[in-house]
C-alpha cells in the first residue's frame, strides 16, 4: 500500500498528474465534490460534475485533463490534471484506505480445530473459529471471528474470510479469495422430487462441491450451492456483490461482475468477462456467452450469444427492449385515441 499523501504535491505524484497551484496545500482525506470540506481532495471526471466545482469546498481537485475550468472554479483551489480521473481515484483510495485489523498470527485459544486439519503457521485464526477434519488453510490466510470450516475444505494462500463465513464440506478456494461476512459456500443445492412412495417431496442429495478461482471476491450474505455431481465453479477474478444466489452446478467464467440481488439457477454456464446488473434472474440450464451484458432486473429465459447486451423480462436484445419500452409508454395515448374512435362509431 502506498504512503498516504500529506499534501497536493505528494498526491499529484501518487496519481501521476500535473499539479496546478500550491504544492504544499494540506490533504487530510477524500470526499465527493459536493460534500468535500477544507483539507479534502476530490475527483471530477465529466462535465456534469464539473459544474459543482464552483461551490465545492475541496482544497485539491483531481480533474480529467480535457475539462475546461472557469475562472470562478479556480479561486482558492489546487488542481491536479490526469488522463483518467477514475484511475487516479483508485490509486488515492488505496493510499487512504485504513489497514484492516486482523487477528494475531496463530490460532486463538477459543477456536476449535480438528487434530487432522493442516494450518500454515503464518495464518491468522480469530476467536471462535471452527475448522473441521482434514481441512487445509494456506499461508497468510486471515480467518476472522466465527468462521466455520467443514471437513475436507481447502483454502489457498492469502485468503481473507470475514466474520461468520461458512465453507461447507469439500469446498476449494484458490489464492487471494475474499469472502465478506456471512457468505455461505457449498450450501445444499435446491433439489427436490416427488417422493417415490407418494409421501410428499423427497430431497435430492448434492454430493459435489464448490471451486472458487484465484482473486474471487464475494459480498456479504451471498450463497453458492455445491454441485449435485462435480463442481459449482466461479472463475478467477470474478466479483460477486452482496445478497446473490448461485445455484448448484453453475459455472461462471473469469473476470465477471455480478451485481447485488441477482440469482442464477442451477446448471447455467456463464462465459468470461460478463457484466450482470442488479437483481437479474437467470433460468436454469442456460448458456450465457462471453462478454455478455445484462441490464439490471433482466429476466433471462433463453441462451445469450457472445457479446450480446440484453434487457427486460423476458430478456431480449437491448435495442429491441428499448423499442418495446418506448411503445409501451405510448399506450395511454393510443388508448384514448382508440376509445375516441369507438365512441364515434357508437354515436347515432
Amino acid at each position: 500500500m502506498a504512503d498516504r499523501p500529506a499534501n497536493a504535491q505528494a498526491l499529484a505524484t501518487l496519481v501521476g498528474g500535473v499539479l496546478e497551484g500550491d504544492p504544499t496545500r494540506v490533504v487530510t482525506g477524500l470526499a465527493f465534490v459536493h460534500e468535500a470540506q477544507e483539507g479534502d481532495a476530490t475527483f471530477v471526471g465529466d462535465g456534469r460534475h464539473a459544474r459543482m466545482i464552483d461551490a465545492s469546498k475541496a482544497s485539491v481537485i483531481i480533474v480529467k485533463d480535457d475539462l475546461v475550468l472557469t475562472d470562478a472554479a479556480r479561486v482558492g483551489k489546487v488542481f491536479i490534471k490526469v488522463k483518467n480521473a477514475d484511475h487516479a481515484m483508485l490509486a488515492a483510495l488505496h493510499a487512504f484506505d485504513s489497514a484492516m485489523s486482523v487477528p494475531p498470527r496463530g490460532i486463538h485459544p477459543t477456536s476449535n480445530v480438528h487434530p487432522s486439519a493442516q494450518i500454515d503457521p503464518s495464518a491468522h485464526i480469530g476467536a471462535f473459529v471452527s475448522i473441521g477434519a482434514r481441512a487445509t488453510i494456506g499461508k497468510n490466510c486471515v480467518l476472522h471471528d466465527g468462521v466455520r470450516i467443514y471437513e475436507d475444505v481447502v483454502v489457498g494462500d492469502a485468503c481473507v474470510l470475514h466474520s461468520n463465513v461458512v465453507l461447507r464440506e469439500r469446498s476449494r478456494l484458490g489464492v487471494r479469495v475474499v469472502l465478506h461476512s456471512s457468505v455461505n459456500i457449498g450450501t445444499d443445492g435446491f433439489g427436490y422430487l416427488p417422493d417415490p412412495a407418494g409421501k410428499g417431496i423427497a430431497k435430492v442429495p448434492h454430493i459435489g462441491h464448490v471451486e472458487l478461482g484465484d482473486d474471487v471476491e464475494i459480498g456479504a450474505n451471498s450463497c453458492v450451492d455445491r454441485g449435485k455431481f462435480g463442481a459449482t465453479s466461479i472463475g478467477a477474478m470474478t466479483k460477486i456483490d452482496n445478497l446473490c444466489q448461485i445455484g448448484h452446478n453453475v459455472r461462471i467464467g473469469r473476470a465477471c461482475v455480478v451485481s447485488g440481488l441477482s440469482g442464477i439457477a442451477g446448471s447455467t454456464t456463464i462465459g468470461d468477462g460478463c457484466r450482470i446488473g442488479g437483481a437479474c434472474r437467470i433460468r436454469d440450464h442456460l448458456t450465457i456467452g462471453n462478454g455478455v451484458s445484462l441490464a439490471g432486473g433482466a429476466g433471462v429465459m433463453h441462451d445469450v450469444p457472445d457479446g450480446a447486451s440484453w434487457a427486460g423480462t423476458p430478456a431480449q436484445e437491448l435495442k429491441a427492449a428499448l423499442r418495446e419500452w418506448a411503445l409501451i409508454r405510448k399506450l395511454p395515448q393510443w388508448h384514448q385515441m382508440f376509445k375516441h374512435l369507438v365512441d364515434l362509431q357508437k354515436a347515432p
